[in-house]
C-alpha cells in the first residue's frame, strides 16, 4: 500500500494496484491486520502439519533410494525469490508423465517444502513432479501467480529432455489455494479469455487435474460466515479487494475457476469434504459444472465429520487412506491410457 501525491491511497502488489477508490489510513490499517492475521493462521498450520503432512506412509528407507531429487531449481530470474520448484523422479531412463504440483495456503504462506512427502508419493509410483512456488500475498495478488505458474510450466516444458518427461502428458494439482491455481491455469485448456485476460499462457494442453479442497466458485466465499474473517481474509489476500467492493473488482470476470469449464476441461479428479472449515460446498460446485459440461472426473469426498479442510495431506485416518489411495489410482489409469474418456 502506498500513499498517492494528493494523499490518498493505494493497495499495492508488485505494481498492481487493486483498489480504484480512495482509502483512509484507518481502512489500510484494517485490511493490513486482516491480511496479517490470516497469514499467521496459515502459516501455523503449515507449522503444526509439516511433519505429518511430509511422513508419507508410502515411503520407505528401501523405495526412498529409488527417488532422486533437485530443489530450487529457478524458472524465473526476475521471481529469483520466489520463481523456483523442486523436482522429484525416479531413477529410471523411462520418459515419465509428470505432475506439477501446487502448495496450498490462503494464498498467503505455504512452501513446496511442505509438499515433498506428496511429491514423493507420486515419484514412486512413476510420475515426475515438480513441487513449484509462486508468490505469496500481500505481495502478489491475482493474477500475478497465475502468471508465475504459467512461467514455470512453461519452463518445464522447454525442458522437457532434461526431466525426461512426456509432454503429452503433465497434470496439474494443487491443495486448497494450489486447488484453486490448478483449477484456474487448467481453464487455459478451454478458452483465449484468461490468454487475453493476463497476457500469458502454457505452451501446452493440461492432460488432467488434481484436485484437494480448493476454491471454485468466488461468489461462495464471500457470503461464507468463517471465524477469525478468514474469508475476508482470503479475498483481500487473493484480490486486494473487500468482499463488499468484489462487483467492481477488475478481474470479478475472470477469476472463478467453475467459469471456465466446458467439454475441453482437462479430465479431473477431486478431493473434499461437507465438513470443511474453509471450502465447504465447493467441491460439489465443481461437480455439478463437470457433470453438466460432460468433463470426466472421478471424486473422493469424506465421510467421518472429523475429516476437515485437505485432511488427505496429512495421511492418517480412512478418509484419507482411501482418498490418496483413489487420487493415485486415477492419476496412472489416465496416465496409461486405462481411462475412456467420454
Amino acid at each position: 500500500m502506498k500513499r498517492r501525491k494528493d494523499g490518498s491511497f493505494e493497495y499495492e502488489s508488485n505494481g498492481v494496484t487493486s483498489e480504484k477508490g480512495n482509502l483512509s489510513g484507518a481502512e489500510l490499517r484494517k485490511r493490513k491486520r486482516v491480511v496479517r492475521r490470516t497469514k499467521a493462521l496459515f502459516k501455523a498450520i503449515d507449522v503444526l502439519f509439516s511433519l505429518p503432512q511430509n511422513s508419507c506412509p508410502y515411503i520407505n528407507k528401501h523405495n526412498a533410494k529409488e527417488i532422486k531429487s533437485d530443489t530450487d531449481i529457478v524458472y524465473a530470474e526476475d521471481l529469483a525469490e520466489v520463481g523456483m520448484f523442486d523436482f522429484y523422479r525416479d531413477s529410471s531412463e523411462d520418459k515419465l508423465p509428470a505432475i506439477i504440483l501446487i502448495h496450498g495456503g490462503g494464498f498467503t504462506a505455504g512452501d513446496k517444502k511442505y509438499r515433498k512427502g506428496r511429491a514423493m508419493f507420486f515419484a514412486i509410483h512413476g510420475f515426475a513432479v515438480f513441487c513449484v512456488n509462486y508468490g505469496l500475498a500481500p505481495k502478489y495478488i491475482f493474477p500475478e501467480p497465475i502468471k508465475h505458474i504459467v512461467s514455470a510450466s512453461n519452463f518445464i516444458y522447454d525442458n522437457a529432455e532434461r526431466f525426461n518427461i512426456d509432454t503429452e502428458r503433465i497434470f496439474i494439482g494443487g491443495d486448497s489455494a494450489g486447488a484453486y491455481y490448478a483449477a484456474m491455469i487448467s481453464g487455459f485448456n478451454c478458452s483465449d479469455k484468461l490468454s487475453k485476460a493476463f497476457s500469458c499462457s502454457p505452451k501446452f494442453r493440461f492432460f488432467g487435474t488434481l484436485l484437494n479442497c480448493g476454491v471454485y466458485d468466488i461468489c461462495k466465499i464471500l457470503n461464507a460466515k468463517l471465524p477469525l474473517n478468514v474469508s475476508e481474509g482470503v479475498m483481500l489476500s487473493l484480490t486486494g479487494e473487500r468482499t463488499k467492493h468484489f462487483e467492481n473488482y477488475k478481474y470479478k470476470d475472470v477469476c472463478a475457476p467453475v467459469d471456465f469449464v466446458n467439454a475441453d476441461y482437462p479430465p479431473t479428479f477431486l478431493i473434499f469434504s461437507d465438513n470443511d472449515i474453509f471450502c465447504g460446498g465447493q467441491g460439489d460446485v465443481m461437480i455439478d459444472k463437470l457433470e453438466e459440461c460432460g468433463v470426466y472426473y472421478e471424486y473422493y469426498a469424506a465421510r467421518d465429520a472429523m475429516s476437515n479442510h485437505c485432511f488427505s495431506l496429512t495421511w492418517t485416518g480412512e478418509d484419507a487412506a482411501a482418498a490418496n489411495e483413489l487420487l493415485l489410482s486415477f492419476a496412472m489409469r489416465l496416465a496409461n491410457d486405462k481411462i475412456k474418456l467420454r
